[in-house]
C-alpha cells in the first residue's frame, strides 16, 4: 500500500482532488459476421484422420491444438474478446482422396483450418478461394502458397541439410531414405534426388553405383526392410512414412544404424540397439529453456494434467502460434472475412520458439513489447537419446544447422516433377 499512500500525498500537496480518471477511448466495434465468425465467436476447422491408419498421430496432434485454444479462451479469446471453437472432421487417410477433403470444406463455414492432416496436400484445397490452413508437415510447396501457414522448416530443407552435413563428415556414409507415397514422403524423396540420389527406371530401389544415397519406395513393391537395408550396407537411415508404415519399418531395421526420423513420426518408438536421432522443430523440453515451451507446458497441464505430452501434442500446440497471430491482426483491422485472412496470411511471419517474445500474441508471462524480427524458421535440430546432459525426456540436442543457404538452390533443383513419375 506504500505506493498508494505516496500517490495520495502527492495529489494533496499539489492541491488536486483524487477524482476518477477520465474514461478511455471507446472500444472498437466487433468485426462484421463472416465465415467462421458469428455472435462474437471464431470457428476453426480441423481435418484429421481420426479413424484410419494415422489416427494415433492425428489424435495426439489434435490434443495439442485443443490445448492451445483452451489456453487462449481461458485468457478471454482472440484479442481478449472472442472465444474460439474447433469444428473437427474425420478425414480417413486410407480411403479419402484430396478431392474428398475439398468436398468437406464446401460444407463448412469456417475462418481457417487449424490443422490439416499430413495425408492431405494443401495445394489441392484451393477452390475458388483458399482457406488459411496449418499443415501438419511443412513443405516448400506449402511455403509457396501464401495462405498456407507453415510453422517449421520444410521437410525438403531438413532432408538436404541432413544429408549434406553427414556427407561432409567423411566418405562412405551410405544412406537409405525409406519413404512411402504420402505427401511428406514424396517431398523427402524429391529432396534426396536433389541431394544426389540417382533416378532409375525401377522406382522400388534407386541405386547409386558409387554414391551415398539410395531411396527405398515402400509403396512401389513389397520387400523385406531388413534385407533391403543390409544388402545396401546402409550406415544411416532416414524414415519418412505414415505412422503405421513407419512403425513397421522401425521395428524391422537391423541394429547398429544411425536412424533419423521426425520426432512426430511414430512417437515413442525406440531403437535400443541403434543410434536414433530425432528431427524436431522446437527447443529442448526442459523447463526454463524457452518461454514459448514453458507456455506450452502451462497450457497442457491445464488442459490435460493426467496425460504426459508427447512430441506430437507439442507440435500441434506450436503449429497454432502463426494462425493465432493472423486472427489477432484481422481483428485489429476490423475485418475477419476469409478474403481478409487470405490477404493477411503471407505477412504473418513464422515464430521462432527459441525467442522469449511472440509477435503480437498476448500470452501470460511474456514480454510482447518487442516484436520478433521476421523470416521463416529454417533450422534443423537433431536430438539424440542420451543420459548425459539430457532433459526430462532423455533427449539431448546434438546438432543445430541453419538451412537458409539451402533454400534458393534447392527450389531450382527440385522443379515441379513428381519424384515417383516414371
Amino acid at each position: 500500500m506504500r505506493w498508494a499512500l505516496s500517490l495520495a500525498a502527492l495529489l494533496l500537496a499539489a492541491g488536486c482532488s483524487a477524482s476518477p480518471p477520465a474514461a478511455g477511448p471507446p472500444a472498437a466495434p466487433p468485426p462484421a459476421p463472416a465465415d467462421g465468425f458469428d455472435v462474437g465467436r471464431f470457428t476453426l476447422g480441423v481435418l484429421a484422420d481420426l479413424s484410419g491408419p494415422a489416427a494415433d498421430a492425428d489424435r495426439a496432434a489434435l490434443a495439442g491444438v485443443q490445448a492451445y485454444w483452451a489456453g487462449v479462451n481461458a485468457r478471454g479469446g482472440v484479442a481478449g474478446l472472442y472465444p474460439v471453437e474447433l469444428s473437427v472432421s474425420d478425414h480417413d487417410a486410407a480411403g479419402s482422396e484430396a478431392g474428398a477433403a475439398a468436398a468437406v470444406l464446401e460444407g463448412w463455414d469456417i475462418a481457417a483450418l487449424a490443422y490439416l492432416s499430413p495425408a492431405i496436400d494443401a495445394a489441392e484445397l484451393t477452390g475458388e478461394l483458399p482457406v488459411p490452413a496449418v499443415p501438419a508437415v511443412a513443405t516448400l510447396a506449402g511455403e509457396d502458397l501464401g495462405w498456407v501457414l507453415t510453422w517449421t522448416s520444410p521437410v525438403e530443407l531438413t532432408t538436404v541439410g541432413l544429408l549434406d552435413r553427414f556427407r561432409a563428415s567423411g566418405p562412405g556414409a551410405t544412406w537409405c531414405i525409406i519413404v512411402d507415397r504420402s505427401p511428406p514422403g514424396r517431398q523427402v524423396a524429391a529432396a534426396a534426388y536433389a541431394a544426389g540420389a540417382a533416378r532409375e527406371t525401377v522406382p522400388a530401389v534407386l541405386d547409386l553405383e558409387v554414391g551415398e544415397i539410395e531411396v527405398l519406395d515402400l509403396d512401389a513393391s513389397v520387400f523385406d526392410v531388413t534385407d533391403a537395408v543390409e544388402d545396401r550396407r546402409c550406415r544411416h537411415v532416414l524414415v519418412e512414412a505414415a505412422e503405421p508404415t513407419a512403425i513397421h519399418v522401425l521395428d524391422r531395421l537391423p541394429a547398429n544404424l544411425t536412424v533419423v526420423r521426425r520426432s512426430t513420426l511414430a512417437a515413442g518408438r525406440e531403437l535400443p540397439e541403434g543410434v536414433e536421432l530425432l528431427i524436431d522443430a522446437a527447443p529442448p523440453w526442459s523447463a526454463g529453456g524457452s518461454e514459448v515451451m514453458d507456455a506450452f507446458a502451462a497450457d497442457w497441464t491445464k488442459f490435460n494434467a493426467e496425460a504426459p505430452a508427447d512430441a506430437r501434442a507439442r507440435a500441434g500446440w506450436l503449429s497454432q502460434l502463426r494462425l493465432h497471430l493472423l486472427l489477432e491482426q484481422a481483428v485489429a483491422a476490423g475485418d475477419v472475412s476469409r478474403e481478409r485472412l487470405v490477404a493477411l496470411a503471407p505477412r504473418v511471419e513464422p515464430v521462432d520458439p527459441n525467442r522469449n517474445t511472440l509477435p503480437g500474441v498476448p500470452r501470460v508471462g511474456m514480454d510482447i513489447s518487442e516484436p520478433v524480427a521476421g523470416g521463416p524458421v529454417r533450422t534443423l535440430r537433431l536430438y539424440g537419446r542420451s543420459e548425459v546432459g539430457a532433459d526430462r525426456l532423455g533427449l539431448r540436442q546434438v546438432l543445430v544447422l541453419d538451412l537458409t543457404s539451402f533454400a534458393e538452390g534447392l527450389r531450382e533443383r527440385l522443379g515441379a516433377s513428381d519424384p515417383f513419375d516414371s
